[in-house]
């Protein structure tokens, strides 16, 4: 229901009248004739002529006037026409764009994406610009923490849709795997990278990210499963690219997204290292709401993702 005030009148009467009634009024100007705009509807002439009594009164406005047996709109049902066509445009385009079809090339609406800083930093933001390219009616906004803010974020509604680096803690999300990445310990440019090994990772100084990070949470996992006690955080630094520059500066060790590595590794800033008998591939995970169906505008926003993501990032660090 669509509810219009009346300006100026002293009672500040509410008013009301349907998107039902402006179209039924709209049908009736393009043909110049209720039993044509009936005809058209699939309604009965009384219904239409209800209609547009109720708009009429709805409105406080004469809509129509009779030159013999045509009915012709007036200046005010024109001037209505123009300024409905825009409500009822989007009002007709809504099946579309709430059930985007697999052929439906546009998508369009607002998604709230949370994303664990990793992913929100190294991975989403080329992809979601992809994404906007291709579909440019889509308003995205993306919420970043570590991976236990993602969870809430999307547990308490206040997102679509999560990635996080895992792993996943919460029995209210559904956590589907996602996509594959690996970690990389790093150190400084001019550190004595052959006097680490597994069992004296404790003996070096180490910078970590805080507790509740996917990082630090697959870090320590990997760790145990080695049969190795996690080494104590000298440094603890809540965002991967500062972690890399506090490294390249000379703080400690650290172990970093290969994708936080990379470039940094590239540019001789950093050294990266490879400890025998640490597995340190992880999985990122896609959250979803437990029992809370995706939209099929979120579904096809993810395949729409995935394609822009593409295959090779896995690949690169298989």
């Amino acid at each position: 229901m669509i509810r219009h005030r009346r300006i100026g009148a002293s009672d500040m009467t509410t008013l009301h009248f349907t998107l039902r009634q402006l179209e039924i009024f709209a049908a009736v100007v393009r043909t110049g004739q209720v039993k044509r705009a009936a005809a058209t509807l699939h309604l009965s002439q009384a219904a239409v002529s209800q209609a547009l009594r109720e708009l009429a009164d709805a409105l406080d406005l004469t809509l129509f006037e009779r030159d013999g047996r045509r009915i012709v709109p007036t200046a005010a049902a024109r001037q209505l026409l123009r300024l409905a066509a825009a409500p009822m445009a989007e009002f007709d385009a809504l099946p579309g764009r709430l059930r985007p079809s697999a052929d439906n090339a546009v998508l369009a609406g607002d998604i709230r994406i949370a994303a664990s800083s990793t992913i929100a930093r190294y991975i989403l933001p080329s992809a979601l610009a992809a994404v906007r390219r291709e579909h440019p009616a889509l308003d995205l906004a993306v919420i970043s923490g570590n991976s236990s803010q993602a969870e809430a974020h999307v547990a308490a509604l206040e997102a679509d849709i999560g990635f996080i680096e895992g792993p996943p803690t919460r029995d209210d999300l559904h956590a589907a795997a996602w996509r594959t990445d690996t970690l990389q310990i790093i150190a400084p440019p001019d550190y004595p990278v052959a006097a680490v090994s597994p069992t004296d990772l404790a003996a070096h100084p180490w910078v970590a990210r805080e507790p509740g990070s996917g990082t630090r949470a697959v870090f320590e996992q990997s760790l145990a499963l080695a049969g190795l006690a996690a080494p104590q955080a000298h440094l603890v630094i809540d965002d991967s690219g500062a972690i890399v520059r506090a490294v390249a500066a000379g703080a400690g060790l650290a172990c970093v997204s290969r994708l936080a590595a990379i470039q940094a590794s590239a540019n001789a800033r950093v050294q990266c290292l490879d400890l025998p008998g640490l597995s340190l591939q992880r999985p990122l995970w896609c959250l979803s709401r437990a029992g809370h169906a995706h939209s099929p505008l979120i579904e096809r926003f993810r395949a729409t993702l995935d394609g822009a993501i593409g295959v090779d990032f896995d690949e690169s660090d298989a």
